[in-house]
């Protein structure tokens, strides 16, 4: 019976390391049951370990699915502990890279010439290494670098010169500073900082470093083999700051303010500091986001009331208690208790997820090239508006852009009245909601889960899943239950279904996601007291927990644990040194990843690795699996054993078993890193596969000429085995798996490659695994990239250097093998869109210009044509591409472009105004002038801009007319304004009008007539002291009718206004008929009927005629008697049908009737009785029909 207590005195359980003290040093000894096999080749209790030939790593070939055995032993190359059972399941160590030297570069003959010059490159064109004082100003002590000044105030201290031990100067740099290290995902890059550990008070001035450390530091984005890819200085530059409100924001920054750093899935480093300034790059080192507040300063409003230069407000962020950097991004918690989720993601991701985010969310997007060369003043001319607007979202998504969701988590602890401790982030393709969760652990032993939709959650999205009495609550194996501790620590399963929790009292519990299971309960407080330094998965089946100074423990699923004594000699004969460390000061860093763990040290990198299923059938010692037997065969026949033909046969015995032994061999062997390894388990595998052929049961069950299920996946594994150790080799450092290969897939790979600045051995892999043309194309223009922008290319010509540029984009440069199919791929189909225009962008970047300018020529794409020229300022050819392509908004997007590059300014406006003008083609000039025209329409629109427009085209009609329609327009809007505004823009228009000579004689006769009429409006208000008399804005016509109505409001001034009525008139030649109709309409309108009879009566015959008066008094409902007059004197004959007409119209159906009886109309007759509702009009109507 095995004892309940992990850490009693009792001897060690066989095949597990349940019941021994995991932190005692006396577990290191021999002990048969530990399988502890020194030198054993590739893992524990291997079979036949002198059947392993000693063979370097598989070369790549393009031609062949074989792999090509070199003759040499690789140096360092991977290798392995003996496995170490965690209950049932082995646990091995692989050592992936030994000897490790942080910081220096890449091993001369492990990259290619082009991949180290793009490498350098890109470090010296961003400014991240300056030539000559790399080691100078810091100084390496394994992942921890330090200030060169720093360093020598430390080695000048007394007791160290007294000692002279190097290593008291690392241990005491390490007491007053931290490393922070963290890796990429699957494999990736490892990015590390040191900052020291005090800080000065916010009242010093010098808020985030001591004086000692200094006032900089650097982050160092480096592979696995030590390699550095970039350099990130920090404090960051100024340049890099252009997204934050000020560029003093980080003029009292220091190293002490960076709080975390981590990568996300998508390989972006995420640096967070204390007051939730958010920083984002690259593996290049590149800024891929502007620096943002994931929490702002939350006090009634986001922002403080302390202007800065230009007005504005300036920012600021809170004070962050943690901060969690997780696959899809980062979550944060202030020390106010408030928390944000912040997504990082690509153009890749679904813009639809981005419209679901919640209100409260706000989007963060990169500032375009243009926008970050000007600032915005709200100026409405300006043809792209604001220059922090970007391009419709969902149009075109950034490449990268970030989402930021605040949670209302201090409101839930201030009623809870409780606070919270640590946090841990499920990511949302876990989650059930479909977006990322955030776990809280609170003061009294619980856990808050919090949605990142709190808008539309009940509860705010804020849940207690009050785990108070299953979490921390109990002893380990004593089964007492005791009062419930704080978690201190989560980490979620790579999986998603579990939580690993560590309390304060030292209690390490896994529960699942949704807390309805315990999983585990295991007690570490015999060992410390204190938290590990470091906490994370071990594939989905173990928990790694690291202390200092007492090395890795490793917790299986039942309270099993292996522990391994970092820093010590271990069971490999390998002691852990970091620069002038030794012993127990080793530095451990922990990566969780998906199959793994993957540990560093100061000078090795290894992972903690389950061994895979397969492989442990095949090696354990006495299996009899069909892959053993068939291992162990192949390992006879090289060995030229008479035995092996045997065994081989009695697995043909059986139907089944043989394709079975193939496919454990390929399985296993992908999931080994020893090379010799990999190849003793394909050879297994061939042997296996030539027994197949020979069989005619076996060939009976494949289709003929199609390769066999097994010949498949052999070729399969194959080719990924390559991929595989060409990417581990030390110049390229990438500690990826096999399990992490098929995540990533071969895209991945090759994306991930290129991030890192490897596009050689990237565009090799893609070719190699022939992977989509797309693809293919993307890695050679990378490569053709790199090579234009490598620096040794100085002695050639332009048009040399472009010639093979164009080689390797064509995938035909010197030396490379291409097969038949690959020749007539690249005669038939020309490359993809936009990779010609990429290198021409790399070319332009590193100042040759004209290669970019021979090789942008090729570009087939106009949309990536117009892109790249915009990108090196040939603004006028881009529109002149835009222009053939007939492609609005390409020529939209160069304009705007344009406008951008120039000074905001009003030289700026002159010269964007005359260059396109005169430099751009037809269409863009035509799109140009439309816009402005139509924002010079509006009410708030400037017509100037159009107006200059129509000037500099030598159109003066449209330009005057512009003029004119605005005056019009502004004072019709807002009729308060002076006339005198009106009157000068109406002389401006008649200005224009006039150089234009007799084309505009017309138009600008119509505008001084304006002019006048306004002036003499004025002068009719003054003298009769009413506005009403002649209103702004008014017509000439409405002048004249508004000067009549008024006389019946001053009757006394009635002759004076129908003189002044008739001199209006006659000035702007009014027709006599329009005349007589305005002054019937005024009069009948105004009331004045005595007025309107005399005037009918001042002339026997009036030149309009009687019906207007007539019908001007039925419309005012006159009487009989008023009508009459005007009807009653219509005695001609061709008035009959007007009076007919006129009499219906008023109702005076009787005189109608006679009217109709006297022309003897027997039609308008009955229209009167069918009109008519008099009884007595009818009859008479019946009468005469």
């Amino acid at each position: 019976m095995r004892s309940t207590n992990p850490f009693d005195d009792s001897p060690r359980v066989p095949g597990g390391g349940v019941g021994t003290n995991p932190f005692s040093d006396d577990d290191n000894g021999d002990d048969d049951n530990t399988n502890n096999l020194i030198g054993s080749v590739g893992g524990g209790s291997y079979k036949n370990n002198t059947a392993t030939t000693a063979l370097n790593t598989a070369s790549m070939s393009h031609n062949t699915g074989t792999i090509v055995e070199p003759t040499s032993i690789m140096a360092g190359g991977p290798s392995e502990s003996p496995w170490q059972d965690l209950g049932d399941l082995p646990y091995r160590r692989v050592h992936l890279y030994s000897n490790v030297s942080w910081g220096c570069p890449a091993n001369e003959s492990s990259s290619s010439s082009s991949d180290k010059n793009k490498s350098q490159q890109q470090l010296l064109q961003s400014g991240q290494i300056q030539s000559g004082e790399d080691e100078i100003t810091e100084e390496r002590f394994g992942l921890s670098w330090y200030p060169k000044t720093y360093v020598d105030a430390v080695r000048s201290h007394q007791n160290v010169v007294e000692g002279g031990d190097t290593s008291e100067v690392a241990r005491l740099l390490s007491t007053t500073t931290t490393t922070m290290v963290a890796g990429c995902p699957n494999g990736g890059p490892i990015a590390a900082v040191t900052i020291p550990l005090s800080v000065s008070g916010s009242g010093s001035g010098k808020m985030g470093y001591s004086s000692g450390f200094g006032s900089k530091t650097t982050i160092r984005i480096m592979n696995n083999a030590g390699s550095i890819l970039a350099k990130i200085p920090f404090p960051p530059p100024i340049q890099e700051l252009m997204g934050l409100p000020t560029t003093t924001t980080m003029q009292h920054r220091g190293p002490g303010d960076i709080l975390t750093i981590g990568f996300t899935s998508r390989c972006v480093l995420v640096v967070v500091l204390r007051d939730s300034l958010t920083l984002c790059y690259d593996l290049c080192g590149k800024s891929v986001l502007p620096p943002f507040f994931a929490l702002k300063f939350n006090a009634g409003s986001h922002h403080t009331s302390s202007p800065s230069r230009g007005g504005k407000l300036k920012l600021s962020g809170t004070e962050l208690l943690e901060a969690r950097v997780y696959e899809g991004g980062v979550a944060v918690l202030g020390v106010d208790m408030n928390s944000a989720i912040v997504e990082l993601l690509d153009e890749h991701d679904d813009p639809a997820y981005a419209d679901g985010m919640d209100i409260s969310s706000r989007r963060i997007v990169p500032k375009s090239s243009s926008s970050s060369s000007t600032s915005s003043d709200g100026d409405p001319t300006r043809m792209r508006g604001d220059d922090s607007s970007a391009s419709p979202f969902f149009l075109a998504p950034p490449p990268h852009y970030a989402i930021v969701t605040p949670l209302p988590t201090a409101m839930f602890a201030r009623s809870k009245h409780l606070s919270f401790g640590c946090i841990a982030v499920l990511p949302r393709q876990y989650s059930p909601s479909g977006r990322p969760e955030l776990f809280l652990s609170t003061s009294d032993g619980s856990v808050v889960v919090a949605e990142s939709n709190p808008s539309t959650s009940p509860n705010n999205g804020l849940t207690d899943v009050d785990c108070r009495s299953r979490i921390g609550s109990g002893g380990g194996g004593g089964g007492i239950m005791g009062p419930s501790a704080p978690i201190i620590s989560m980490a979620f399963a790579p999986n998603g279904r579990f939580l690993a929790c560590f309390t304060s009292n030292s209690i390490l519990t896994v529960v699942s996601t949704t807390f309805e299971s315990k999983v585990l309960e295991f007690n570490t407080s015999s060992g410390s007291s204190s938290p590990p330094r470091s906490m994370a998965w071990c594939g989905e089946d173990s928990v790694v927990l690291h202390w200092k100074n007492l090395g890795v423990l490793l917790v299986g699923p039942y309270g099993d644990w292996l522990r391994f004594p970092y820093g010590e000699e271990d069971e490999m004969g390998a002691t852990t040194v970091t620069g002038s460390r030794v012993g127990g000061d080793s530095e451990v860093f922990l990566v969780q990843e998906m199959d793994c763990c993957r540990v560093l040290t100061s000078n090795v990198v290894e992972l903690l690795q389950r061994v895979p299923p397969g492989t442990a059938d095949l090696l354990r010692i006495g299996s009899i699996e069909p892959g053993a037997l068939l291992l162990d065969a192949s390992d006879a026949f090289d060995c030229g054993s008479s035995n092996a033909d045997e065994a081989a046969r009695s697995i043909t015995a059986r139907e089944g078993l043989l394709s079975e032994a193939i496919l454990d061999c390929v399985a296993a062997a992908v999931g080994e890193f020893d090379v010799r390894v990999q190849k003793r388990m394909l050879r297994a595998a061939s042997y296996g596969l030539h027994f197949a052929c020979r069989d005619e049961s076996y060939r009976n069950k494949t289709p003929p000429g199609r390769p066999s299920h097994e010949a498949v996946a052999f070729v399969r594994a194959s080719r990924k085995l390559r991929v595989l150790n060409a990417i581990r080799r030390h110049g390229i450092g990438f500690a990826m798996t096999s399990a992490q290969y098929d995540s990533v897939m071969p895209k991945g790979v090759v994306a991930r490659l290129m991030a890192a600045g490897r596009p050689s051995l990237a565009a090799s892999i893609s070719e190699y695994l022939k992977l989509g043309r797309r693809v293919r194309d993307y890695a050679r223009a990378m490569k053709a990239s790199a090579f234009v922008s490598s620096s040794p290319q100085s002695s050639m010509t332009d048009s040399q250097i472009a010639e093979e540029a164009i080689r390797i984009i064509q995938g035909k440069e010197k030396g490379g093998k291409k097969t038949q199919d690959d020749d007539e791929m690249s005669l038939s189909s020309p490359p993809s869109s936009g990779m010609y225009a990429s290198v021409a962008l790399a070319a332009h970047r590193s100042g040759r210009k004209g290669v970019a300018d021979l090789l942008i020529m090729l570009e087939e794409s106009p949309e990536d044509k117009v892109h790249a020229l915009l990108a090196i300022g040939a603004y006028a050819d881009a529109a002149a591409v835009a222009a053939k392509a007939r492609d609005s908004n390409l020529i939209y997007t160069t304009i705007c472009a344009y406008e951008g590059g120039l000074p905001n300014n009003e030289e700026g406006k002159s010269l964007y105004f005359s260059g396109i003008i005169n430099k751009f083609p037809t269409e863009a000039v035509n799109m140009f002038t439309s816009y402005y025209c139509r924002l010079g329409a509006l009410a708030v629109g400037d017509a100037n801009p159009a107006v200059n427009i129509f000037l500099r085209r030598q159109k003066h009609i449209e330009a005057g007319l512009m003029i004119a329609k605005k005056a019009l327009l502004v004072e019709s809007m807002e009729g308060n304004k002076r006339e005198k505004q009106k009157v000068e823009m109406l002389k401006d228009a008649s200005k224009i009008f006039d150089v234009g000579g007799k084309d505009c004689a017309f138009q600008k006769a119509c505008v001084d007539e304006q002019i006048q009429l306004i002036s003499d409006q004025e002068e009719i208000r003054l003298a009769y002291g009413s506005v009403e008399i002649a209103p702004p804005s008014s017509s000439v016509t409405s002048t004249i009718m508004s000067i009549l109505k008024y006389g019946a409001v001053d009757q006394r001034s009635a002759h004076r206004l129908n003189a002044d009525a008739e001199r209006i008139a006659k000035k702007f030649k009014v027709p006599e008929k329009r005349l007589w109709h305005v002054k019937v309409r005024a009069f009948s309108e105004s009331g004045q009927w005595a007025v309107l009879r005399n005037f009918c009566d001042s002339r026997a015959k009036p030149p309009i005629g009687l019906k207007p008066f007539a019908l001007a008094a039925i419309k005012g409902k006159q009487g009989e008697a008023e009508i009459m007059h005007y009807i009653s004197r219509m005695q001609d004959k061709t008035d009959a049908d007007d009076r007919y007409d006129l009499l219906c119209e008023a109702g005076l159906w009787k005189k109608a009737l006679e009217e109709a009886v006297k022309q003897g109309d027997g039609r308008k007759i009955a229209n009167v009785r069918s009109l008519c509702n008099n009884p007595d009009v009818q009859r008479l109507c019946d009468k005469y029909i």
